[in-house]
């Protein structure tokens, strides 16, 4: 399951309880969803499941693990919800086989829906989500975390004044990657600023975060593989500026809203997933196009261009304390340890 759609599915979390305060909200999922939505306070009850694949094995198993732990709580849901992130109709018949109440979705099935909504691309993921809810207006997306969560962040963090983050590497699954002579300059510069920094990413992540860093010459702490999905909302909260490509991590940087420099893809729609129109966000980006060459590395994107968003978004939104103990304040979560 990408990051990126299990964090564009919590504004549909937060409009369906503005909705109706007293709805019962049920989300089943599992991994990398469990875990973006674990401390979210408007979620009743998070069932955790197996992988349901795309077989008619695992599908069954795992609509089984659903229905055995509703049955366990004495529970028996109203309505079905499926967001957009998934359209494949395999999902929309794992809905179906669930046969506990009437369903709404998107999948691309909709003999096997109740209530089949057709994706609209003129709109973001976020906003498709939400029409699941009537049509309620856009929301930001969230990811919460708990006061644990947020001291270990902190024990993570150097004691310098400001601290800058950096997210040097894509998922792998699709081509977002910038060139590393053009990231080590741009490292380069914000520490000659006298800014510390710190790296993110995942384990596997690690050796090329580390190249880089040395092209860079940079004294900066690479926290590759050392926080879970709260615990690296936490990290974004307390952190003044987040510099990174269109991956999972940029999600959470937006869900927790600290100021980012987003370096997107010129081949994939923007309003599909990034974050248009918000003030403490930059996007680079190129022109739209289709083809994406072999070897594309956003090209488009120059040295001079990432430095000069970066330089206007610190003197927009220059790194505070009180700036820092706002984001995490907003996102700090006491409803679940």
């Amino acid at each position: 399951m990408p990051l990126g759609c299990c964090v564009h599915g919590t504004p549909l979390y937060a409009a369906l309880k503005a909705a109706n305060p007293a709805v019962k909200l049920i989300i089943a999922t599992r991994s990398i969803g469990a875990d973006t939505i674990r401390h979210d306070p408007h979620m009743d009850i998070l069932l955790e499941t197996s992988d349901p694949g795309d077989s008619f094995s695992t599908f069954r198993r795992a609509a089984h693990e659903i229905r055995t732990q509703l049955a366990l709580q004495s529970i028996a849901p109203d309505l079905i919800l499926q967001d957009a992130s998934s359209r494949k109709g395999s999902y929309a018949w794992f809905t179906a086989m669930l046969h506990l109440a009437p369903t709404a979705g998107f999948a691309n099935a909709p003999q096997l829906y109740d209530q089949h909504l057709a994706y609209d691309p003129n709109l973001s993921l976020i906003d498709n989500n939400l029409r699941l809810a009537d049509n309620a207006p856009h929301r930001e997306p969230a990811v919460y975390f708990t006061q644990r969560d947020l001291d270990y962040a902190r024990s993570l963090l150097p004691s310098a004044s400001t601290t800058i983050a950096f997210v040097l590497q894509g998922s792998g699954g699709q081509n977002t990657f910038w060139h590393e002579d053009r990231f080590a300059e741009v490292i380069r510069h914000v520490e000659q600023l006298g800014h510390t920094t710190i790296f993110l990413g995942t384990t596997q992540d690690a050796a090329n975060i580390d190249r880089i860093r040395a092209l860079a010459f940079s004294q900066g702490r690479s926290l590759a593989g050392h926080t879970t999905i709260p615990e690296l909302a936490a990290v974004l909260a307390v952190t003044d500026l987040l510099i990174t490509l269109d991956t999972g991590t940029m999600h959470v940087g937006r869900a927790v809203d600290v100021p980012m420099v987003v370096l997107g893809p010129s081949w994939q729609k923007p309003i599909e997933w990034l974050p248009l129109g918000k003030p403490n966000v930059r996007i680079l980006r190129g022109p739209d196009r289709t083809d994406v060459p072999a070897d594309y590395r956003l090209d488009e994107i120059s040295t001079a261009s990432a430095i000069a968003a970066v330089d206007d978004l610190l003197a927009q939104y220059p790194p505070s304390s009180t700036a820092r103990e706002a984001r995490a304040a907003q996102r700090l979560s006491t409803t679940r340890a």
